[in-house]
């Protein structure tokens, strides 16, 4: 540490101090950076009441820490120009404000999944309000609406899947369809149709009849 912070004052490099005093480089180097970024821990290692490693242990998480906040405070400058100002007047902490812009964030993702989930709806022909202008009503919060739209989603995709299935049961046995279509008025017809449920007789004549 002192030929570190000899340095300054002889002029020559980390390099050629660690050559002409026979010391590793790398502890010239921890050295320095402990002068650089904490004088006050600098000084209690040249008194030898710190150890350098301790001392560079310190300073590293100390920049670790500086640089994290610093990053968070670059967030919340760019997503919330209110809250960092807050945050540079000292009228709230980082922490605080930082919360209050995930809560932010959240009810914005919030918002556009129910926003998407009612342009659905209204292209499927739902005719109920949209969640979000509930919301905007103040008769539900953006988590209910939120809850909704996913109960909704999940609705949606069980009733494609069976339409889907339906319609594949429907197309392996349309051959016996187009069968009974080729003699609607026979017995035959007659029979098969005499033998089901009214809501599945109309549909089958409905399909036997096709053109």
């Amino acid at each position: 540490m002192i030929t570190v912070m000899a340095c300054s004052f002889s002029g020559h490099s980390l390099r050629d101090l660690a050559k002409l005093h026979g010391l590793s480089r790398s502890r010239l180097s921890a050295a320095n950076v402990v002068l650089k970024h904490s004088p006050d821990l600098a000084g209690q290692v040249r008194t030898g009441t710190l150890s350098l490693d301790n001392a560079y242990n310190t300073v590293s998480e100390r920049k670790a820490r500086a640089t994290a906040l610093q990053k968070q405070y670059d967030h919340l400058r760019e997503h919330a120009p209110d809250l960092a100002e807050q945050v540079a007047e000292s009228e709230i902490t980082l922490a605080d404000a930082t919360a209050t812009l995930n809560e932010r964030l959240e009810t914005e993702r919030l918002r556009q999944y129910v926003i998407t989930s009612d342009t659905v709806r209204l292209a499927d022909g739902d005719t109920t309000p949209p969640l979000a202008e509930l919301v905007e009503r103040g008769d539900i919060t953006w988590p209910e609406a939120h809850q909704r739209a996913e109960e909704f989603a999940v609705h949606r995709r069980d009733t494609t899947q069976r339409s889907r299935q339906a319609l594949h049961l429907i197309a392996e046995h349309w051959t016996a369809v187009q069968d009974l279509a080729t003699r609607p008025d026979t017995q035959l017809t007659r029979d098969v149709l005499g033998s089901l449920v009214p809501e599945v007789r109309l549909l089958a004549q409905c399909l036997i009849t096709l053109d």
